[in-house]
């Protein structure tokens, strides 16, 4: 239908008044309105004539490039309005933000390379073990690391006597042991701050529970000498096994529970024998 009533609106075909329905003696062209559809832009929006980055409000300075002007446009002006309305990567790394970006980024990597071990951070993994005046390797013709054998050996004697099962040496433990009983000798001989509060925190022990590390050391002269001067690593590691035995913490050592065990033998520069056990 071209024409309706200006009244009542009834279509009619042709120019024809007056109107069928109500009398009315004038018609007018029926123009069909088309409702805006959602994908047609609508509004205005307020653009950065410097960089194009459109706002929702007139808030300056443009969030992209600083311009302290902005451009009222109607939306269906603008040529394309869903590409500058996306955003983009320029928004996302504006400059206010690259700052904590760069600095997050390089903590991560930090972070990353410490758990990894690729590098050492302070208060994570192992501690250094210290270098102690004296010997840590060999003194004479003894290797201190067939002493330390021969010492868990000594030990696993006591405990099946006592009708506990042998224990089997560990790495990790026998590196917790030497960082142990090597920082008592750099505290005692060579000014050093000792063992750290949280030092077994920071070994990868694997133990149930906190590892015992009981310790003991020889006296000077005679004492010391001779287990020093012992003839094989096996006389030297009973000597020192012997002279623990009767001490407070031995039970310890003879615990059934206990099934891993690590120790370290270092013999000061006054030919005083420090031993240190770690044991879980």
């Amino acid at each position: 239908m071209e024409w309706r009533c200006e009244w009542c609106g009834k279509p009619h075909e042709s120019d024809d008044p007056p109107c069928d329905n109500c009398g009315h003696a004038k018609f007018e062209k029926a123009v069909e309105r088309v409702p805006a559809t959602a994908d047609e832009p609508q509004g205005s929006v307020w653009v950065c004539p410097e960089c194009g980055r459109q706002h929702q409000k007139h808030s300056p300075p443009c969030s992209r490039c600083g311009n302290l002007e902005l451009e009222q446009r109607d939306v269906a002006d603008l040529d394309d309005p869903l590409e500058d309305i996306g955003t983009g990567w320029r928004d996302v790394v504006e400059a206010k933000y690259v700052a904590g970006y760069v600095a997050v980024g390089i903590l991560v990597l930090i972070l990353g390379l410490g758990f990894v071990g690729v590098i050492d951070l302070p208060g994570m993994g192992e501690p250094d073990i210290p270098d102690a005046p004296g010997q840590a390797e060999t003194e004479g013709n003894l290797s201190l690391a067939a002493v330390e054998d021969a010492y868990v050996a000594e030990l696993n004697e006591r405990r099946e006597s006592a009708g506990a099962s042998p224990l089997s040496t560990d790495e990790t433990l026998g590196r917790l042991a030497a960082y142990y009983n090597k920082a008592s000798v750099d505290a005692i001989y060579d000014d050093g701050s000792g063992p750290a509060s949280d030092a077994i925190g920071r070994f990868d022990h694997g133990c149930a529970s906190r590892p015992q590390t009981p310790q003991h050391r020889t006296l000077e002269g005679p004492d010391g000498t001779a287990i020093v001067e012992a003839e094989s690593a096996d006389a030297a590691a009973s000597a020192l096994v012997e002279r623990v035995e009767h001490g407070d913490r031995f039970d310890d050592l003879l615990d059934p529970e206990h099934e891993r065990v690590g120790v370290d033998v270092h013999v000061a520069t006054d030919d005083r024998v420090f031993v240190t056990v770690a044991i879980c």
